[in-house]
């Protein structure tokens, strides 16, 4: 149970790191989905649910975060995916080709 502890505890941290900042808190939870979900009890994700330290935003989608289906869910196993394309050689071609 100390994992779960923790993870609570961590989660509290991070909607206090990540207020204002979907983002931000989105890949805090990307981290959770990716690495842990399976280990999280609905007990757990309620008692967060329920803390005061997170915003309404946080909470539900925090909650449709661990939703099988959910279009949350969704963007953030997205987030877990690779690039299709590498951005950064991109955007080195594109400066060659300026200098050029």
């Amino acid at each position: 149970m100390k994992i779960n502890e923790d993870w609570v505890n961590y989660m509290i941290m991070a909607a206090q790191h990540s207020r204002g900042n979907a983002a931000h808190w989105f890949r805090y939870l990307r981290k959770d989905i990716d690495k842990y979900g399976a280990l999280f009890t609905e007990k757990e994700i309620d008692e967060l649910f329920c803390n005061e330290n997170l915003t309404l935003f946080q909470r539900v989608s925090l909650k449709m975060a661990f939703e099988e289906g959910s279009p949350t869910r969704q963007h953030i196993i997205g987030l877990n995916k690779p690039a299709k394309t590498n951005i950064l050689s991109e955007i080195r071609d594109k400066l060659e080709a300026a200098k050029a």
